[in-house]
Parts: structure tokens; C-alpha cells; sequence
């Protein structure tokens, strides 16, 4: 994995997650704990004034029998003042308001009354809360108009002081209560964002990791959240398509190196043909003008017959070499692979070869391919052949080469299997190289099931060689359908 840019520094993102969480819920805790206190406070102070001032106008209704006919009856209202008093722990104060607007005090109940820096009270009568004083001296003032009969402008003031919701220790212990809170949501929080960002973030990375090493097989579990479980899913998919692309790569790889070989041996079959073809022919016509000397001896005879058949043979190589590396000619047509795969065993049953072994051919005669027959009955006579061999030197009795066919998805299959002893796990990778024989020495070039396997591919077929289960080998020919 490359370093990063000199200069640039990587955070983590679980310490980025984990202080921003702190900062969020610590914040949102506290702003709404004081918030909420606030809120407190206000409707407390709210209610407070409400109820003192509604004491104040009954209060006031009350002292308005203590003015009759002019005359004040000092002693009853301050009998009444001292006990509202006493009730409710605030001060009281009487003013009256002269004909020349100058105020004068009637009465005074309470520590707070005659406080001199208390405002005087307002010259135009009606009932007012001054919330300056509830700021500046936490003091309620509640000034209340005395309603008198004979039109006296009178005004009753109520002092109180403020109840406060809170004090400052309980800002203090709310404070530590929000702290906690936000502590403990944190914690929370960080588990969550563990379980789902931070582990599915790591199982992601340790999938990545993997295929930087060349493992294509890893699949990245698609748990956590939505975004998380996407992004998982598209990493699998691209892991799929790596996957994909390799094998075909590998295809290809393989099929250029037969390519190669192919061309290979191309070049030296076409110099073999040219150095040793016209020698060879030579020598079986003088071979056969030597035969047919009447003055030959018996011996000399055997030794040219044997001559010849041994020449025949590397003809028979020659010829094999030129049909692996020429191209074969093509005539696509529609057939009945079941018939043609019955042909090809009517014919092999009369081969010494084939000798004591049964052939069996299934599977339903109305399957069409759509490929070169000549070339599809050349690969089963090969395959068919081998299988016979192959089954001869079983344990099974009797010896049997099954032949059949079936459709798949966009193929028809050809299945040939012998039981036989089956192919070594060691001999599997190299069956479709040329001149790889598992014969002795003398009975087999190599080339049969190469040269099948390039007739197959010729056809945009395939061949193949199966794991199965049971005895013998099985062999697969994917020919193409007419549909």
C-alpha cells in the first residue's frame, strides 16, 4: 500500500468519530439542560407574579371599605395589611395621590416599606408589575389601584421579594448531571458507531488486503448499514468480475501457448514432410521393388517386410504432425448427434481394437448440433478408442465405453466413459498436451486427444476431461445447437 503525501497526516477515523460525538452530545446535553432550566425559570416567575398580583387586586377590593364618606379608618387597614402581611412574608405601602398630583403615604407595613430607593409609585392609577426592579434588586413591585367611593385616587403597593427556581449550586449539580449524561450517551454513541461503522469499515479493509495478495476467492460480509452493506456488495462484485477475467485470461493464456506449440510443430512437421517424406517414400518404393525379387531368400524378405512397416509407421507420424498443425476444414451443418455417435460405434464394433469390449450409445435422437460431422465422428472414433483400451486394462467385467448425449443450456454434451482404472491425478494436467502418451513406447504418438481437443475448439466447442464418481474415465465434447 503506498505511504501517504510527506506533509499530509491520517486521522483515525474512530478518534475523529469519537470527538465529534463528544462535542455534539456533551453540547446538546448541557444547551438542553440549561435550556430547559430557563424555561423552568421563566414559567415560575410567570406563575409567582400572576398569583401576588391577583392576591394584590383582591387585597385592594378589601382595603376599599377602610375609605368611607371621606374619613380613613387607619387602624382596619393596617390590621389588614399586617395580616397579609404575616401571611405571605411581603411589605405593603398606601399612597395617596393629592389634587396637586403629590403622592402621600398612608401606610406602611413590612421591612421593605419605605425602602427609598424603591420608585414612587406612577400618578395615573391602574395596576402595574415593574419586572426592572425584579432584575435590578430581585424585588417584586405590584402597584394595585384601591377602587374608594368618594373618588379618591389611592393605590396599594405589594413588595415581595423573588423567589428564584434554581441557585447557583443547582446550576452547579445540574451541570455535573448534563456532563454525565452526555458521558455516558457518548459511550453509547462510540459502541454504536463501533458495531456499525468502525467493524464493518475493518472487515471491508481486511478484504481488500487480502486481494492486494492476489486472493480473488474473498467475499466482504455485507453487514452494518445501508451505505456500508452497498459498498460491500460492489466489492464482491468486483472481486466476482477479477475472478471472471483471470480464468479468462488463464483460457486465453493456455490457448496461446497451444497456439504456440501448434505453430511450433507446424514448422517442424512442414520441414519433417519436406527432409524426411521424400526419403521415406523412397525407401518403401525400393522396399517393395525388393519384395517383389524372385531371388530374395526368406530371411531377407522378413527383414524387408519389417523394414517397410516400420517406414509405414513414420509415414502415419508424418501424416499426424501435418494434421495437428494445418487447420481443419470446416462444412457446418445440422445433424442428429445421437445418430452419428451410433454410426461411429457400428463402426468401431468390427475393430480388432474394440475387440470384447461393449459399446453403448444413449440419449435422445431428436438432439441436433450444428457443427462439422466429419469432424465430430473423427473426435468420438478417438475417444471411443481410447476407452476401449482404457477398459481392457480394467478390472471390471466386462469392459464397456458408454456413450451419451444430452442437451445442456446452449450446448449438446457428448459423455464418453470407460471403466477402466481411471486417469492418475498426476497425469490429468498434461492429457491434452501433444506427444504426451501414457502408452509404452512404440504403441501411441501423444496426439490423438490434442489433435480432438483442436478439432472441438475449431467448432466453438470444447473438450474436456470430468472428475467423476466410480471407475474409468469420462471425457465431455460440447458441440454447438442449431438453435
Amino acid at each position: 500500500m503506498a505511504d501517504p503525501a510527506p506533509g499530509k497526516r491520517r486521522y483515525s477515523l474512530r478518534v475523529e468519530l469519537i470527538a465529534m460525538l463528544t462535542i455534539v452530545l456533551v453540547m446538546a446535553v448541557v444547551s438542553l439542560s440549561f435550556t430547559a432550566e430557563w424555561l423552568g425559570q421563566r414559567r415560575h416567575d410567570q406563575q409567582e407574579i400572576e398569583r401576588l398580583q391577583s392576591h394584590a387586586r383582591g387585597l385592594a377590593m378589601l382595603a376599599a371599605r377602610s375609605f368611607r364618606n371621606g374619613d380613613l379608618q387607619r387602624e382596619s387597614l393596617e390590621e389588614l395589611l399586617h395580616d397579609s402581611a404575616a401571611q405571605l412574608g411581603v411589605s405593603y405601602e398606601i399612597h395617596r395621590i393629592r389634587a396637586d398630583d403629590e403622592l402621600e403615604q398612608l401606610a406602611s407595613v413590612g421591612v421593605h416599606a419605605g425602602f427609598e430607593a424603591l420608585p414612587a409609585p406612577p400618578i395615573q392609577l391602574g395596576s402595574r408589575v415593574d419586572d426592572q426592579l425584579l432584575d435590578r434588586y430581585q424585588m417584586l413591585i405590584i402597584d394595585e389601584p384601591i377602587p374608594t367611593r368618594d373618588g379618591q385616587r389611592v393605590t396599594l403597593r405589594m413588595i415581595a421579594e423573588h423567589s428564584p427556581w434554581a441557585r447557583s449550586h443547582d446550576w452547579r449539580e445540574m451541570l455535573i448531571v448534563a456532563v454525565g449524561v452526555g458521558v455516558l450517551l457518548l459511550v453509547l454513541g462510540g459502541l454504536l458507531v463501533e458495531l456499525q461503522v468502525l467493524r464493518p469499515t475493518r472487515a471491508l479493509e481486511a478484504a481488500v488486503a487480502r486481494v492486494a495478495k492476489g486472493e480473488l476467492d474473498v467475499e466482504a460480509p455485507t453487514e452494518g448499514p445501508a451505505e456500508l452493506a452497498e459498498l460491500a456488495l460492489a466489492f464482491n462484485d468486483m472481486t466476482a468480475s477479477l475472478r471472471e477475467q483471470q480464468s479468462t485470461l488463464a483460457s486465453a493464456h493456455e490457448r496461446l501457448q497451444r497456439a504456440e506449440r501448434l505453430a511450433a510443430i507446424g514448422r517442424l512437421a512442414a520441414g519433417v514432410a519436406h527432409e524426411v517424406g521424400n526419403p521415406l517414400a523412397a525407401i518403401v518404393g525400393y522396399t517393395e521393388l525388393l519384395l517383389g525379387e524372385p531371388q530374395i531368400g526368406a530371411d531377407a524378405s522378413d527383414l524387408l517386410v519389417r523394414v517397410q512397416a516400420q517406414t509405414q509407421r513414420i509415414q502415419a507420424i508424418v501424416a499426424q504432425l501435418l494434421d495437428y498443425s494445418k487447420p481443419a476444414k470446416k462444412a457446418t451443418l445440422a445433424f442428429s448427434l445421437v445418430a452419428r455417435a451410433q454410426e461411429v460405434v457400428t463402426l468401431l464394433r468390427a475393430d480388432p481394437r474394440c475387440a470384447g469390449v461393449t459399446l453403448e450409445v444413449a440419449g435422445d435422437p431428436e438432439l441436433e448440433a450444428f457443427a462439422d460431422p466429419a469432424l465430430v465422428e473423427q473426435i468420438l472414433i478417438n475417444l471411443v478408442l481410447n476407452g476401449a483400451r482404457a477398459a481392457r486394462e480394467g478390472d471390471e467385467d466386462p469392459p464397456k465405453v458408454r456413450v451419451r448425449v444430452r442437451a445442456l443450456a446452449d450446448a449438446l454434451a457428448v459423455d464418453v466413459r470407460d471403466n477402466g482404472p481411471g486417469v492418475p491425478d498426476d497425469v490429468r494436467p498434461r492429457l491434452f498436451e501433444p506427444f504426451f502418451t501414457t502408452r509404452s513406447a512404440g504403441e501411441g504418438t501423444g496426439l490423438g486427444l490434442a489433435i480432438s481437443q483442436g478439432l472441438a475448439e475449431s467448432m466453438e466447442g470444447s473438450l474436456e476431461y470430468l472428475d467423476s464418481e466410480g471407475p474409468g474415465a469420462l471425457f465431455r465434447l460440447l458441440v454447438p445447437t442449431s438453435s
